[in-house]
């Protein structure tokens, strides 16, 4: 387990903040924080002070060197604040989870750290789309919260892209065909640690993306056709009434990420692409032995062939030609 961080290392953190409304606001925090125990001290031995001159405010402000209207006015301030300069403050128990051990407790910090990463991606799509619409930068600051340093650090360049998909198409439905298409490929010829690794990479995708945008990709055809039956009622009765596939099933017991709900398919694709184009240009582990890094080479790899399908997918609303002719 680290050792706590030094004081020091608190206060270069704040200073390291390139957003400056975040480091106004954490250097204030900082100061307020590291400044309290010291007013209390002061305030405590006023108080001390006050006692041993039999309660007299007058005798105890010269000896400081203060004015009497001076003394009272800072005992105001400190009880105004919180304090209590008739007595010492009590402590008040602070909120903690409950750790089975250090590792655990490291674990969910990891969790959450990926967590914001994740919220982190979403905002910079929320904040890029603004952009795009036409809304100044010191518009989207002033509704959002987020400095307008921030706002550069994600555009640095000015290219914002937007996408071509249609909002009722199935274009999203045949990529996430073409990804499981793809996915089951890889897994059927994978014969080697690499090959075993870039499979399982496109079938964690594959079910994310059917999960958040194509829920109803993989179900089978339904096997009933129109010219079966004497009229369009009767056909649209028997496709409502049927039994439902085993993987419809499925596929309703599978919650999308609220992103997807919400915001829909194109953001979730969107926040997505961030997600996996951070995975596959994530610097390669230390003090790897060979296999282990032609493992991480060959991750890296399918994170970033699935974020150029993302991009393609959303810039010219078609099925990347590579990702079907690959999964054909």
């Amino acid at each position: 387990m680290p050792q706590r961080p030094a004081p020091l290392d608190h206060a270069a953190r704040v200073l390291a903040e390139t957003d400056p409304v975040r480091r106004f606001h954490a250097a204030e925090a900082a100061a307020e924080a590291a400044a309290a125990p010291y007013k209390q001290a002061a305030a405590q031995a006023i108080e001390d002070l006050i006692a041993q001159h039999d309660g007299n405010v007058a005798a105890a402000a010269r000896e400081l060197g203060f004015e009497r209207q001076t003394l009272y006015a800072r005992r105001k301030r400190s009880t105004a604040q919180g304090g209590d300069s008739a007595r010492p403050r009590v402590a008040q128990a602070q909120p903690a989870l409950n750790f089975d051990s250090p590792e655990a407790a490291r674990n969910a910090l990891l969790d959450w750290e990926l967590r914001q990463r994740d919220v982190t991606d979403q905002l910079d799509v929320l904040l890029l789309g603004a952009l795009a619409a036409g809304v100044e930068p010191v518009d989207i600051s002033a509704d959002s919260g987020v400095g307008l340093d921030t706002l550069r650090r994600i555009r640095p360049g000015g290219n914002i892209t937007i996408s071509k998909l249609d909002q009722f198409g199935e274009e999203v439905e045949d990529f996430a065909r073409a990804i499981a298409a793809r996915s089951f490929a890889l897994n059927a010829t994978a014969t080697t640690s690499t090959e075993r690794a870039a499979a399982r990479i496109w079938g964690l995708a594959r079910e994310h993306i059917v999960t958040n945008v194509a829920p109803l990709a993989l179900v089978p055809a339904l096997g009933i056709r129109r010219e079966d039956f004497a009229n369009e009622e009767d056909y649209v009765d028997a496709v409502f009434n049927r039994e439902p596939t085993e993987e419809e099933k499925a596929a309703e017991q599978r919650e999308p990420t609220e992103l997807a709900a919400i915001a829909g398919a194109d953001a979730w694709l969107a926040a997505t692409y961030l997600l996996y184009r951070r995975f596959a240009d994530g610097p390669p582990r230390t003090g790897q032995d060979p296999d282990e890094a032609a493992v991480g080479v060959a991750v890296r790899g399918a994170y970033g062939e699935l974020a150029d399908a993302i991009l393609h997918l959303r810039t010219t609303g078609q099925v990347p030609p590579t990702l079907t002719a690959a999964a054909s």
